[in-house]
């Protein structure tokens, strides 16, 4: 019922809400008439028959008391005038019959009952009235009187009430049609205008109907609402269009990380190798060809290591805006990661234009990068390979390209390699050569030899240089020129470099228990070590653990590590040199060459470069060279070695010149330790002018 009532319109509801209101109130008041009018009725028959019953009775008293049943029977016999009734009797005291009067005789006598003077049954009125003479009852007067007449009248007066009843639904119907239509015409009104608002979600548009009523301030309450709405809304679409540019730019932002590497700006992997697979389709479609350049900066390391991140940074981002310079717009530069870059050029016509981009970018790397506080002089190694003669896919292409570029790096600073498929074997030893240099100290694979450096005037071993060996049972001997770079590369060089260390201070411990007459060693210090923030303490420890005196140390730093005079390299060099450590530059001449380094830091020796002695014999160049570096390494209160002596004549030319040590195959090659106590035992056990002689004169050990 209650889901009906809610399923129904309000015109439904006013008109139901009528009806029943004009039904219950018609209903109420009618059987209040109807049930007054049956009681008022009823009253009616009763006082009547009681009436006559009362005359009856007073008629009967003289035929009672004489005994006369005729003349009763004749005043009962009144009753004939009365239709409705039906019997009556006079009953003396003892219930006997005295006279009686029947309408119908042929209906069955009534029972008396005289135990109540008025009784209503369904169909009959009864009656029971005292005989009384002066205050004797003589006996009683009995009446049945039929109720036909007035079910009838009742029955005409149940018809008028539900015709009256009737009438008035349809009257009340009718008039909650009119009084509904007053009360839903202006709301279906404000529907209507309500849904055209909806449909149209046009809020500025307001409600106009002229209404002074409840609905009126129900109109101005929505038409408030809508004032709020279209503020509301208005708000939201500000705040959606807000909303769509923050997701228009961090959708440009996620696509630009996605693709694009943060620090330079390039194509990233993802994008790179997208649009090379991409190269690749077009090139078979059109059976073209299409080149990638794989590049890596020479020294990178070096100078991220010695200046900072932020400084390599920099150079990378400078890199970025020259490679991007000099290739095509229908070509790719892009990132890998690291120092590490791929040019992709589409579209090629023959191998030369690749080496003509190569080329070019080499040229871009012969200007310095002038950085905010630096100005660097970087090389790159640059590999390439062809599509379709070196590869078919995007990761062979780039797989190629790179082992390239580790052959390019082989050959020297500044050069490029293209692809050749025995390439693929040299890189494959150079994994197997990484593999295992990564066990070789664990393994104890590595040992020292040691070369001595000769005093030019007297002949005596002042020095040696400890030079690394490395004897693999897989590989065999390795050279150092084969593993060195490969342990900066893989980042064990600071691990080898360390355990050098510790050799050559075991070496040191040795001789002198030994009661040799120590020479100093020389161990060679890589950039990435000389940075490590460990280095002081490491030396530190081990001649603390080795009972030596540091002045039977000397490390030997290449160039490379003044790229930048930072304040670190300073402070580690200057630290080194308190607690009594020697410092000599090697290969002097062959890369950052500049006074202002040697004015600033504390260095005891330098050591010329070989490539400088070698041809000194006869190119006046080499000489001039090497005499003004010995003014200068004199001038600047510093001794000099000459490395790379292989002749009498470079001997004879570098003690012209007042060199004060020597060093090469000359007078001695790299020996094993117990071969140098040999030699330093027979220098001491003849005559030092002797053996100076000897050495200098005729050595060739």
């Amino acid at each position: 019922m209650r889901q009906l009532l809610i399923r129904l319109s309000i015109k439904q509801k006013i008109i139901a809400v009528s009806l029943f209101i004009s039904l219950a109130v018609v209903s109420v008041t009618a059987s209040v008439f109807y049930f007054k009018e049956v009681q008022l009725l009823r009253t009616a028959m009763v006082v009547n028959t009681q009436t006559q019953a009362t005359l009856i009775a007073s008629s009967v008293v003289a035929a009672i008391t004489f005994d006369d049943k005729l003349a009763a029977t004749d005043s009962v016999r009144l009753l004939e005038n009365n239709d409705d009734a039906l019997y009556a009797a006079v009953v003396l005291p003892d219930n006997t019959v005295f006279a009686q009067y029947q309408s119908q005789p042929m209906l069955p006598t009534p029972i008396i009952d005289l135990s109540e003077n008025i009784k209503f049954s369904e169909d009959y009125l009864e009656i029971v009235t005292p005989i009384v003479d002066n205050g004797n009852v003589l006996g009683h007067l009995y009446m049945c009187v039929g109720l036909d007449t007035l079910n009838e009248l009742l029955n005409k007066y149940r018809i008028i009430f539900i015709v009256t009843l009737l009438l008035s639904v349809f009257a009340s119907y009718l008039l909650a049609l009119k009084f509904q239509r007053l009360i839903t015409r202006p709301i279906m009104a404000m529907v209507k205008q309500v849904e055209t608002l909806a449909a149209q979600r046009d809020y500025s548009k307001r409600l106009s109907l002229s209404l002074n009523n409840e609905l009126g301030r129900l109109q101005h309450g929505f038409n408030h609402v809508l004032d709020v709405v279209e503020e509301r809304e208005s708000q939201l679409q500000r705040h959606s269009e807000t909303l769509q540019e923050i997701v228009n730019k961090r959708t440009k932002q996620l696509y630009q990380k996605a693709h694009f590497d943060a620090l330079t700006g390039l194509p990233n992997r993802y994008l790179l190798l997208d649009r090379l697979d991409h190269a690749i389709s077009n090139a078979k479609r059109n059976s073209g060809q299409l080149a990638v350049l794989f590049m890596d900066l020479d020294r990178f390391k070096v100078i991220n290591d010695s200046l900072g991140h932020e400084v390599g940074d920099q150079l990378l981002q400078a890199v970025a805006v020259r490679l991007k310079n000099v290739v095509r717009e229908c070509d790719t530069v892009a990132r890998l990661g690291g120092d590490e870059f791929i040019v992709l050029l589409e579209n090629i016509d023959h191998a030369r234009d690749c080496a003509r981009v190569a080329q070019a970018i080499n040229q871009l790397f012969e200007t310095p990068f002038k950085l905010e506080h630096h100005v660097l002089h970087v090389s790159t190694s640059i590999g390439i390979c062809i599509y379709p003669d070196d590869g078919v896919d995007a990761k062979a292409l780039l797989k190629h390209a790179d082992i390239s570029m580790y052959h390019s790096k082989r050959k020297g600073p500044s050069n490029y390699s293209f692809y050749e498929a025995q390439m693929d074997e040299k890189i494959h030893l150079r994994l197997e050569l990484e593999n295992q240099l990564r066990h070789a100290i664990d393994y104890n694979e590595l040992y020292l030899h040691y070369q001595p450096q000769t005093c030019i005037k007297t002949g005596q071993i002042t020095k040696v240089e400890a030079l690394i060996r490395w004897h693999n049972k897989l590989l065999g001997h390795v050279s150092p020129i084969d593993f060195i770079s490969v342990a900066e590369e893989i980042g064990i060089i600071n691990q080898i470099g360390f355990w050098v260390v510790e050799q050559a201070c075991r070496q040191v411990s040795d001789w002198q228990s030994q009661g040799v007459n120590c020479p100093k060693i020389a161990v060679n210090i890589s950039s990435t070590q000389l940075l490590d923030g460990d280095l002081i303490n490491h030396f530190s420890r081990l001649i603390d653990k080795y009972e030596i005196e540091a002045h039977y140390l000397e490390i030997e730093i290449t160039e490379d590590v003044f790229v930048d005079q930072s304040s670190r390299t300073i402070e580690v060099i200057s630290q080194l040199r308190e607690m009594g450590i020697n410092i000599a530059i090697d290969d002097f001449g062959t890369g950052y060459s500049s006074l202002s380094y040697l004015k600033k830091l504390p260095i005891d020796t330098l050591k010329l470069d070989g490539a400088f002695v070698s041809d000194v014999q006869y190119s006046a160049s080499s000489q001039g060279i090497v005499s003004s570096t010995i003014i200068l390494a004199h001038s600047l209160g510093m001794k000099l070695v000459a490395e790379g002596v292989e002749t009498r004549s470079q001997l004879n030319f570098l003690k012209s010149q007042n060199c004060d040590y020597v060093q090469g195959y000359y007078l001695y090659q790299p020996m094993p330790a117990d071969e140098v106590t040999k030699c330093l035992a027979a220098f001491y056990l003849g005559s030092a002018e002797h053996q100076a002689e000897s050495t200098l004169d005729n050595a060739n050990i």
